[in-house]
């Protein structure tokens, strides 16, 4: 991968696990099926994250292009205000979701902070949109990312809680991993999708990745290590859960973790030096 794009490439996966973690946060906090400390600590994974991508939007410096691949820098600034205001509407979910008084204002400034994360994704989209085949590609390479990360990660923490107390029901970590599992699907279907419609705009690049996407060993190992590997692991921990067996559940949800964000940071970096949104 280029090293100009590595801060670019931050910045998309940091976005994208801010946006995905804060919905399936606020999703817990609605189905109501789940403990309330887990919630709570779950808040405090918002505002890190948040925090992380407001700080990587700010130290970002405004460029038109990686090597030869298009940005519409005019964008960032935008994306620096959500990042910051994504942040300070999390910061105020963690005080009022401990607040069992303040239900509606927890809703309400969490989905807020889901609110701002989208349309944050939705303009980094936009920005990085020149050389792909269309916008519709980063658009669906976000947003199916943001899912894949906020439901692997969030569907991990939950497991740790069985481990506390192996009387819950397992019906919570059997629907979280059957999420976990549908998103990576999903997000197999966007980066099919994305890898066989031509980009817009071929990319020149020096970086040792920068090849077709059928000869790439990026490619496959984002496909392999990102996509099938975690695929399989969702299945097994959704298995395993269904049997009780939580401890193996929760260690299969931790490599699926690992698997994920490789895969995720490994097909960011591809966009740039590819110009396939996968």
């Amino acid at each position: 991968m280029s090293l100009e794009s590595l801060p670019w490439t931050l910045l998309l996966l940091l976005a994208q696990a801010a946006a995905g973690i804060a919905a399936l946060v606020i999703y817990a906090q609605v189905r109501g099926i789940f403990d309330a400390a887990f919630i709570r600590t779950c808040s405090w994974m918002m505002v890190t994250a948040a925090l992380f991508v407001a700080l990587t939007a700010l130290m970002v410096s405004p460029t038109t292009n990686v090597e030869s691949f298009v940005l519409d820098s005019d964008l960032l600034q935008p994306v620096r205000f959500l990042a910051v205001a994504m942040l300070l509407f999390s910061i105020v979910y963690v005080y009022f979701v401990r607040r069992p008084d303040e239900q509606f204002l927890s809703l309400a400034t969490g989905a807020t902070a889901v609110g701002l994360g989208v349309i944050m994704l939705m303009l980094l989209a936009w920005m990085v949109r020149e050389p792909t085949w269309n916008v519709l590609g980063p658009l669906f390479m976000m947003f199916a990312g943001a899912m894949v990360l906020g439901s692997s990660i969030v569907a991990m923490i939950w497991g740790h809680w069985y481990l506390v107390n192996p009387k819950l029901e397992e019906g919570p970590l059997n629907e979280l991993s059957l999420i976990t599992l549908g998103a990576i699907l999903l997000a197999s279907v966007v980066t099919v999708i994305n890898a066989v419609i031509p980009v817009g705009t071929p990319i020149t690049s020096e970086a040792l990745l920068a090849v077709d996407l059928p000869v790439n060993p990026g490619f496959w190992l984002r496909v392999i290590i990102g996509l099938i590997f975690p695929a399989l692991l969702a299945f097994m921990a959704y298995k395993s859960s269904t049997e009780r067996s939580m401890m193996s559940a929760t260690g299969l949800l931790y490599i699926a973790v690992g698997a994920v964000l490789a895969g995720e940071a490994l097909a960011r970096g591809l966009l740039f030096v590819t110009g396939a949104p996968i």
